[in-house]
């Protein structure tokens, strides 16, 4: 990449940002941001790709509603409908936590939830005795009745570990235009900012627990390499069978998404309460122990690393 390339690519997002922005009447902020996010998503999915990253900001709007939530400070949803008889859904992202917001932690949210919407809207609606609504390596069942929710599926957590070291990746990338002659005076100024915010490569509080589970894991070559190909893709049927066999005992992808699942529960309830704690802190360090054996075996068994 040169600075020509990167000088191209950010004015072309410019005018494509501030058509959708004017569409969707986002504040200057969120607009100056969309100027570099949206070229970086670009970068880390390719060119080839550029349509379908487009797409995606042009038909996921966003929605601040602002509750102050630290907890769930943004998400991302896909709700489908019935249009004439054929299933269609609904995409946004939600801020609900805005005002005031740190700039990292703002881009953050924004980056973390439009790499859930770029990574599940190819393939996203799949029909059987359920409609299944996808996002990344997780579903959300829907009645094919009258398309009430009934669950999400036990990959939610897991899928939210990937899409968070994602999220990190796409910011570095942010972060590497400052090394550019960037033309543009409000995306340096931008980029100014940003670069005296981060110590060094960027590093997201998102699912930190989870996260650090399974760091080895996100550093496996051979699981990165499928699982972020086929999530993109949607291609994510094999999943379970690919990373059963390397562990070589089955149903392993599905104990870890559960025990990363109950960490998360847990942690909401440590929250919570003031008493009766020390129970629910064994509990999460027994999970935690056996996700990371988990890991660990998936690591050992793989050459590609």
């Amino acid at each position: 990449m040169n600075n020509e390339f990167l000088n191209n690519l950010i004015k072309q997002e410019i005018e494509f940002s501030n058509k959708i922005s004017e569409e969707y009447n986002y504040p200057d902020n969120i607009t100056h941001l969309l100027y570099i996010i949206i070229p970086a998503f670009i970068i880390k999915y390719k060119t080839t790709n550029r349509f379908i990253i487009e797409n995606c900001f042009k038909t996921v709007p966003i929605t601040i509603n602002d509750k102050h939530d630290q907890f769930y400070q943004a998400y991302y949803v896909s709700m489908p409908k019935y249009v004439n008889r054929e299933i269609e859904t609904n995409k946004k992202i939600i801020l609900n936590n805005y005002e005031n917001i740190p700039l990292m932690q703002l881009i953050d949210n924004l980056v973390h939830e439009y790499n859930h919407a770029v990574n599940s809207i190819q393939n996203e609606i799949k029909i059987d005795e359920y409609v299944k609504i996808r996002t990344g390596i997780s579903n959300n069942y829907f009645n094919k009745n009258n398309l009430r929710f009934i669950r999400k599926s036990d990959e939610i957590i897991l899928e939210e570990v990937i899409n968070t070291r994602q999220t990190e990746s796409i910011i570095d990338i942010i972060k590497s235009f400052s090394e550019y002659d960037i033309s543009d005076t409000t995306v340096s100024n931008t980029l100014y900012s940003i670069y005296h915010s981060i110590d060094s490569n960027y590093k997201s509080n998102s699912y930190y627990l989870e996260s650090m589970v399974c760091k080895t894991l996100m550093e496996n070559r051979t699981f990165i390499s499928t699982f972020e190909t086929l999530r993109f893709e949607g291609q994510i049927e094999d999943l379970h069978d690919f990373f059963d066999n390397i562990v070589g005992k089955k149903g392993s992808l599905s104990e870890l998404s559960k025990i990363l699942n109950e960490s998360i529960e847990i942690q909401k309830k440590l929250m919570k309460v003031k008493f009766f704690r020390k129970g629910k802190i064994e509990k999460l360090k027994v999970l935690t122990s056996r996700a990371m054996e988990i890991v660990n075996t998936f690591n050992n068994n793989t050459t590609f690393k």
